[in-house]
């Protein structure tokens, strides 16, 4: 009886089993678990974000023509005209192909369409655009874009829009005229006044000053220019008139200088440092050369002259010499001068050393201006206030 029970009690030891352990992450539901959030939370809820636009980044390239077929011509001085055409490769291929001269031509018309041309220009296979020579100044010219078939008959391709060359010479008309541009006004909502009151095509004094008239609420009241006489007014229209082709346009303070200070007297000093070696070497001004033609009724002249113009920078710190004079830099470094250069030899020594005294660099500029006249050559004007460099020999 005994070896029974434990026979049965081994048996039921023996079905025993331990219990199975599930892992926890498949014990998980689908749903994402809350998180518990601390502190005073949002103020704003804004909702779910928007996931970030992306655009492609490459810029897309300008095609090389739009093929209109257009023909546009522009004058670049009174002798010449500067045309283009709106063709693509592939229609300039067409035409040259069908071309008995296997290119384009321009042919030019002086005063109106329909006259005989007064010159036919032929363009290279591949150009485009071109620069064509006229003899009148001050001339309506008309620009025809086509080529010589079979035959030599003509195939006309565009025709441009009346261009008139400038005359060779400065108007004698020194008018000056002022506008105050309401600049609190979006450009776009004045050229909207503009084009409602048709002022669009006038002067833009003119249709301001209309404007302001015929629309005052539109426009804020034109500030009041104090100052101005009438020996003020006529020396600035004589000083814009006269001719400033060598040099360029006239900085604000050789305006400021020619009106005594009193037009321009808000507008902001020279730099500091600019040309201060002037008072070392006879000055070295700011302002331009002088311009001008020949006095007298000479039909051709021929004036020349040079300057020199020396400019750098370094450190704000630095100390800087200029032929030998200490000269004072710009807050960002830099520095320049400019002088007269007559014939002869220069050298100018520029030294730099750093504020500790622990480095330095230096450079010599040599120069040498030797002029050779053929026929009757004048100096051309000059700022009697720049004086030349220091010569070596």
């Amino acid at each position: 009886m005994k070896s029974a029970l434990r026979r049965v009690a081994i048996k039921k030891t023996s079905v025993r089993r331990s219990p199975v352990k599930i892992p926890a992450y498949l014990l998980e539901s689908d749903a994402p678990a809350t998180s518990g959030l601390t502190g005073p939370g949002k103020k704003f809820a804004l909702g779910p974000e928007m996931p970030a636009a992306h655009f492609a980044v490459e810029a897309t390239p300008l095609p090389e023509a739009y093929g209109t077929g257009r023909l546009y011509v522009t004058p670049r001085d009174p002798h010449w005209l500067y045309a283009h055409w709106d063709l693509t490769p592939q229609q300039q291929f067409r035409h040259n192909a069908r071309s008995v001269d296997r290119h384009l031509i321009l042919r030019l018309y002086e005063g109106a369409f329909g006259r005989p041309p007064v010159a036919e220009i032929h363009v290279h296979p591949e150009s485009r655009h071109w620069f064509a020579h006229v003899e009148r100044a001050q001339t309506v010219y008309i620009t025809e874009l086509g080529y010589y078939r079979t035959s030599r008959r003509w195939k006309s391709l565009a025709i441009s829009s009346p261009t008139k060359t400038p005359a060779e010479r400065i108007s004698a008309d020194a008018t000056v005229e002022f506008a105050t541009i309401p600049l609190e006004l979006p450009f776009e909502t004045m050229l909207e006044l503009l084009r409602e009151g048709n002022q669009e095509k006038l002067p833009l004094a003119q249709a301001i000053a209309q404007l302001r008239v015929s629309r005052p609420t539109a426009l804020t009241p034109s500030p009041e220019m104090t100052g101005w006489t009438e020996e003020q007014v006529q020396a600035l229209a004589e000083f814009i008139a006269r001719d400033r082709a060598p040099h360029g346009d006239p900085s604000s303070h050789e305006i400021s200088g020619l009106m005594g200070g009193q037009i321009a007297g808000n507008m902001p000093p020279p730099p500091t440092g600019e040309y201060d070696v002037s008072s070392f070497f006879g000055g070295a001004d700011l302002s331009s050369p002088y311009g001008g033609g020949a006095a007298g009724g000479n039909d051709f002249w021929l004036q020349v002259n040079a300057e020199l113009i020396v400019h750098g920078a370094t450190q704000p710190e630095a100390t800087v010499t200029f032929a030998g004079v200490p000269i004072s830099l710009r807050p960002d470094g830099s520095f320049s001068f400019r002088f007269a250069l007559p014939d002869g030899q220069y050298e100018l020594p520029v030294v730099a050393v750093a504020a500790d005294g622990t480095d330095g660099r230096a450079a010599l500029l040599a120069f040498t201006r030797a002029t050779e006249i053929r026929g009757d050559v004048v100096a051309a004007p000059q700022d009697p206030a720049l004086a030349p460099p220091p010569q070596t020999g």
